[in-house]
């Protein structure tokens, strides 16, 4: 084999650029196992103006970073500095490095240039033994990701290395004007085969550099079939594109139903009280991240202190009506980009409420049912309790903060999809009603109403809120319709309701608590319990082809009815037992 096949073997793919899922390695330190013999692998990246790399010495370049020593002396002023040496040539003998590191014992840590971090406005996050660097404005995560220390064990160095995203190195290099060239140096034990031995011809060394790497072959003393193989090199990972190509500008964006491109400077100067719309699917991305603060009633969505799309309207069941000049005062290209690709005609809209005006609607109608019911129970029982001690929820606490930290209110109020809406979104929803509506309820306050009732422990002591409720409803039901009274003919009243057990007052919610059941207990009958809730629902299971969002309209409205006619008995038995009873 001849010399430059032997050497090109020996390089193989070291001068390729390599990315990791978008990112490229620009500094790292470890030691692997190549078949029983070590291979040490040090690599670090500098910064250098682009006319300067035809200048590079592979035999000069080296990955270890120089650093100025910090001591006390009377007339020593320190001054921090880091360096690379790629050549002796001006601009080159103190190369920026990327990557800063130092070492301390048998330890060496790295860490990315301060001005690479601050240029982007990073927020570190830490890991077990790793550092990632998220650019939170966007957002993106991971930008920069760091494994900080190696450790050297005799001979061996523990990994340690610095990821960058591929995209935010080149616009940094386009900031700084400069190229990114990456140095390495390869240290590998090998043994000396056929070819080895061609290369060192019966000689102690063989040296060769060529323009981007230089070959390092060295017999040990006291292994006699084993030679230490030396790669020092660059290589640039990536050019100042700059002057190359025109960057791509984006001037502007087209929304439907307005005529003509809309570029920051018109939207700002040129539209007052002008409005596009986006369909309130621009949504979804938001309410699955808990990141972002989504308020349903506007569909404004708010990214941390970073950004914040406001000045919003929900209309009719589909879209987000958005102050166009607004949306381009406080708002990044890439964020309007988003909202941009959910823009709709006005003729696109849906009349009709959308999910979030049903899910306020059936929740304040859920506020004034513990504020009736508590009302009731204390003056039937000469009691004094709070709405908040039967619902679990604080009315006046929610309004003061504000519905934005009412999680499970923006539970319900997440955008329905009206073009698809799956069984398992569906099942999903009927979940989340539940959780406000039916896991909300005390049950050890209503336990304490039914038992002062004196219905049988032997009866509800199995029960839980819903039915615990179901038996009080009944109870009052039959003492309105009997004209008995409440508290001195318990025992009759007891009686009647035990008798009747048609409690079916509440059957909406045992409904959609039996749909969120199916979630978890899949089974062969699943679907005939399905079908069943939904005709308790008022929902006909033959109306559904593949498509619940109609279905998930229906559970919020017949909820929402459910209560107005609970709401409605539960007043006018007050303010009757009020003008009979005292």
């Amino acid at each position: 084999m001849k010399k430059s096949e032997i050497i090109s073997k020996l390089v193989e793919n070291l001068l390729d650029i390599q990315t990791d899922g978008g990112h490229i390695t620009i500094a790292e330190l470890k030691t692997i196992d190549m078949n029983g013999l070590n291979e040490t692998i040090d690599i670090n990246t500098a910064l250098v103006s682009p006319s300067l790399i035809n200048k590079i010495k592979s035999s000069h370049v080296n990955p270890y970073v120089n650093l100025s020593g910090a001591y006390y002396r009377e007339d020593y002023e320190y001054k921090p500095s880091f360096s690379l040496y790629l050549s002796k040539s001006s601009g080159l003998s103190k190369a920026e490095p990327l990557v800063v590191s130092w070492c301390s014992g048998n330890h060496t840590t790295f860490m990315i240039d301060q001005g690479f971090l601050s240029a982007f406005k990073l927020s570190p996050r830490l890991l077990e033994d790793e550092i990632l660097w998220d650019d939170l404005k966007e957002p993106q995560y991971n930008v920069v990701k760091i494994k900080p220390l190696s450790e050297y064990d005799f001979p061996t160095h523990s990994e340690a290395n610095v990821k960058v995203k591929k995209d935010y190195l080149e616009i940094y290099l386009a900031f700084r004007k400069k190229v990114a060239v990456q140095v390495f140096t390869i240290k590998r034990d090998i043994p000396i085969d056929e070819e080895i031995s061609t290369l060192l011809k019966n000689k102690k060394y063989f040296i060769e550099e060529f323009k981007q790497f230089e070959i390092r072959l060295s017999r040990f003393d006291h292994k006699e079939n084993i030679a230490r193989l030396e790669i020092n090199g660059f290589k640039v990972l990536l050019e100042n594109s700059e002057n190359d190509q025109e960057e791509e500008i984006v001037t502007g964006h087209y929304w439907k139903g307005i005529d003509g491109l809309v570029t920051e400077w018109r939207a700002r100067h040129e539209m007052p009280l002008e409005y596009v719309y986006v369909s309130d699917k621009v949504l979804a991305v938001y309410e699955a991240d808990e990141d972002y603060e989504v308020h349903p009633l506007s569909g404004s969505v708010r990214y941390r202190n970073q950004w914040a799309v406001t000045h919003c309207d929900r209309v009719g069941k589909n879209a987000i009506k958005i102050d166009i000049k607004k949306l381009y005062e406080g708002n990044r290209y890439t964020v309007i980009d988003y909202w941009n690709k959910f823009s709709i005609h006005p003729s696109e809209i849906i009349e009709g409420d959308n999910i979030a005006e049903k899910a306020e609607r059936l929740t304040r109608k859920f506020f004034l049912f513990g504020r009736i019911s508590s009302g009731l129970f204390n003056y039937l029982f000469e009691l004094n309790y709070s709405a908040k001690d039967l619902i679990g929820l604080d009315e006046e606490n929610i309004e003061y903060t504000g519905w934005s930290e009412f999680l499970e209110f923006n539970a319900i109020a997440q955008h329905v999809d009206l073009k698809s809406f799956s069984k398992e979104q569906f099942i999903s929803r009927c979940k989340k009603l539940y959780i406000l509506l039916g896991e909300n309820l005390q049950e050890k306050f209503l336990r304490r109403i039914v038992n002062m009732l004196e219905f049988p422990v032997s009866i509800t002591k199995e029960f839980r809120s819903i039915k615990l409720l179901e038996l009080i409803v009944a109870y009052l039901k039959i003492a309105d319709e009997s004209g008995l009274h409440p508290v001195q003919n318990k025992e009759t009243l007891v009686q009647r309701v035990l008798e009747n057990k048609n409690f079916n007052a509440l059957i909406k919610l045992s409904a959609i608590n039996n749909i969120r059941q199916l979630d978890a207990h899949k089974t062969n009958d699943s679907k005939a319990k399905l079908h069943k809730a939904l005709i308790d629902l008022g929902i006909p299971p033959n109306s559904i082809s593949n498509n619940y969002a109609n279905s998930c309209e229906q559970v919020y409205d017949n909820l929402n009815e459910m209560f107005i006619e609970l709401n409605t008995f539960l007043s006018d038995f007050n303010d009757n037992a009020k003008k009979q009873y005292s």
